[in-house]
């Protein structure tokens, strides 16, 4: 089995930014008007917070300040009841953005898809996007009803031959205010996020009939998406009532890690494993077996970098096709090393 871990550079061929730009590019498309809404100026709240930071190069450490508000910080600068506001207007807007990116070509994960994953393979991907899923259900690798991990619990569509698993969440996932109950894998029935609204589904290539079991009677369950964000990431949500869906993120790492742990390959691709990241960078580093075979993608210098850390932890078999891009991967003998780099 292999298992590829995605990160920011993965997607930025289908046109989603890496994670210093993301700030910036969300400005820009909601001053083309996108995103009006009658309750909430988001293009405002932005640049307000863009005001306030100079720029929005560092939208996780941003992110961060509005919601633990360290002293001396911008943010402290903001009264209490708006710093939610700003916060929210980047969680909110940011799904809108990326649906509206989603019609761009994603022709490396379409090769992905295509020649290379297999059956029972695993994707641990730290995006927010859904193009990789899209083109592997393209490729007629993955399907919806139990390709994240959790059974949407519809009969109408089989089951999934590849797991994508979105451990910083995902764009077309809700946190709704009411929860819900589920089976998920094998555990016991916890709450987990929902798949809502027509488009979640059409884009995928599904009928926009289509429904999620726990908001199939809902005509608007409320909530927040369900993306984890910032330098400090939480894995739940704090609200009046105490942490939520605390259970299911907890659930979506394990699986993560009996993946990694299992695989004979792990293959890397755009992810750079930055320090802030600490639970991702144990899960990868920490998880895998020292004989698995390490592919690092990551371009020339991240690689060889990420390639040391593996050395350093006594990985053996570690890997960088070429110059270290994802296109390397694609051309290098169908993903296997028929050119690579030294350790």
């Amino acid at each position: 089995m292999t298992t590829y871990v995605l990160g920011a550079g993965a997607s930025r061929h289908a046109g989603y930014p890496l994670a210093a730009e993301l700030g910036s590019a969300l400005l820009d498309w909601l001053r083309l008007g996108n995103l009006r809404h009658t309750f909430t100026d988001y293009c405002a709240n932005v640049e307000q917070v863009r005001e306030l930071y100079g720029n929005l190069d560092n939208l996780e450490r941003i992110l961060t300040d509005l919601n633990e508000c360290p002293p001396g910080s911008p943010a402290a600068a903001v009264e209490p009841a708006i710093r939610p506001l700003l916060r929210d207007s980047f969680r909110i807007s940011i799904p809108e953005y990326f649906h509206d990116r989603l019609q761009q070509s994603a022709s490396l994960y379409e090769r992905l898809a295509r020649e290379i994953v297999k059956e029972h393979d695993v994707v641990v991907t730290f995006n927010y996007d859904v193009a990789c899923e899209r083109e592997l259900k393209r490729a007629g690798l993955w399907e919806i009803s139990d390709g994240y991990g959790f059974s949407l619990g519809s009969s109408e569509i089989p089951p999934s031959k590849v797991r994508t698993l979105k451990l910083h969440g995902s764009v077309n996932w809700l946190e709704p205010i009411l929860g819900g109950m589920s089976g998920v894998g094998h555990v016991s029935e916890v709450a987990r996020p929902v798949v809502y609204g027509w488009r979640q589904f059409e884009s995928l290539g599904y009928s926009r009939e289509l429904r999620d079991s726990l908001c199939r009677t809902m005509s608007n369950p409320g909530g927040q998406p369900a993306l984890i964000m910032g330098f400090h990431k939480r894995f739940y949500s704090q609200t009046s009532f105490g942490r939520r869906f605390e259970e299911f993120w907890e659930w979506l790492w394990s699986e993560a890690e009996q993946a990694i742990a299992g695989s004979d390959k792990i293959v890397i691709i755009g992810y750079s494993m930055p320090i802030a990241d600490e639970r991702a960078r144990e899960l990868v580093l920490g998880k895998a077996n020292r004989d698995t075979q390490i592919t690092v993608c990551c371009g020339n210098k991240t690689s060889g970098r990420i390639r040391a850390e593996f050395g350093a932890r006594g990985f053996r078999r570690v890997r960088t096709p070429g110059s270290g891009y994802f296109e390397d991967y694609l051309d290098s003998d169908r993903g296997d090393f028929a050119r690579v780099a030294a350790p």
